[in-house]
């Protein structure tokens, strides 16, 4: 009777321990949600009326008198709270009010605030510094932005490179550009869209992007092609040349699929040389993009595509057909082979273009 009497007491015990422990757990997260929501409450009792009487009078003048003395009174986790509600106040904001409010929040100090923010030991404050400063979006703040993209916290550097892309800077297309290419910083889409944000010289970094040793660069400088075609210098050059060469499939296949974001008149003799690509992948690329150019010959191509052995293919053919016959240049040519055609895969695209109608 011993034993089984031991044992009943020893699952007593640690049953009371999970529980007390839980219950401390509970009590602790109900004690820290109620100090957020006071703090939440008392920053939104100061800042409210500040941030509503500007929208109202969009005197910035005014509105950093109101804002400085807000901030002296505040402590470090009231400045926290501030500075989410100021990044609220941001994205809400028209493109007028939203110069008069970088102006008035860099006369409070509080871009100068933010950097310093940028420096804390804590790495959730650092990441939601370089957030703010992204939103408020001021040039000066480039350089303690770019001081982050060395942070040995990835979540910090993550934010510092979505900044940097809110900011806009041109100062910033070197180190991204690096960044880009080392794939070290932050995750290739993430820099990759900061670039684009900033546009113009950023283009560069996808221009020699394609031509990376890492395959993961160069499928995400193909679409970086395609968003800054117009700051590159021939972007369906280089992607004509990857849908040539590039010895992998998925490569590949993210040039094909670039182009047609680009678009044009005429399309490429790569991208119909594509649709016979070995990998389907490239194939249902190349088919999808054909319909994207004004080109009366390519019709010819996806007319042949349509009994390709891939559905998917014979699919997107056929909704690149019916694309043609909308376009200016290719719809006479291609409205007659269209209504010719007994494929399946016309009939089945023309079908679902019904439905969704």
């Amino acid at each position: 009777m011993a034993a089984p009497l031991r044992l009943t007491l020893l699952f007593l015990i640690v049953a009371t321990a999970v529980i007390v422990v839980l219950v401390v757990i509970l009590i602790a997260r109900h004690v820290e949600s109620t100090r957020g929501d006071r703090i939440r409450a008392r920053v939104q009792g100061r800042l409210g009326p500040v941030f509503s009487r500007f929208l109202e009078t969009e005197d910035p003048a005014h509105l950093a008198e109101g804002l400085r003395p807000a901030f002296v009174r505040m402590n470090a986790a009231e400045r926290a709270v501030a500075a989410v509600l100021i990044t609220d106040v941001m994205r809400e904001v028209g493109p007028a009010q939203t110069d008069q409010l970088r102006r008035a929040l860099e006369v409070a100090g509080l871009v100068g605030l933010g950097e310093r923010g940028t420096r804390r030991r804590s790495p959730w404050r650092r990441a939601l510094a370089c957030e703010l400063l992204g939103k408020i979006g001021a040039r000066r703040s480039v350089g303690a932005l770019l001081e982050r993209l060395e942070d040995r916290r990835p979540e910090v550097r993550i934010a510092a490179v979505r900044a940097l892309g809110d900011v806009g800077s041109a100062e910033a297309v070197p180190a991204l550009a690096e960044a880009f290419a080392a794939r070290g910083v932050a995750p290739s889409n993430i820099v990759s869209e900061a670039l684009r944000r900033i546009g113009g010289e950023a283009a560069g970094a996808f221009e020699r992007g394609v031509s990376s040793p890492d395959a993961i660069v160069r499928v995400a400088s193909c679409f970086g092609l395609a968003a800054t075609a117009e700051g590159a210098t021939d972007a369906v050059g280089r992607l004509t040349e990857v849908l040539w060469g590039d010895p992998q499939a998925q490569v590949r296949g993210a040039a094909a699929a670039a182009l047609g974001l680009v678009g044009g008149e005429r399309a490429p003799e790569a991208l119909r040389e594509a649709t016979h690509d070995e990998d389907v992948h490239v194939r249902r690329s190349a088919v999808r993009s054909l319909g994207a150019f004004d080109d009366p010959t390519a019709g010819e191509t996806l007319m042949r595509c349509v009994e390709d052995e891939d559905r998917e293919t014979a699919l997107r053919a056929g909704e690149a057909l019916l694309a043609l016959t909308r376009r200016p240049r290719a719809a006479l040519h291609t409205r007659a082979r269209v209504e010719r055609s007994p494929a399946w895969a016309i009939e089945y695209a023309r079908k679902v273009e019904e439905v969704s109608a």
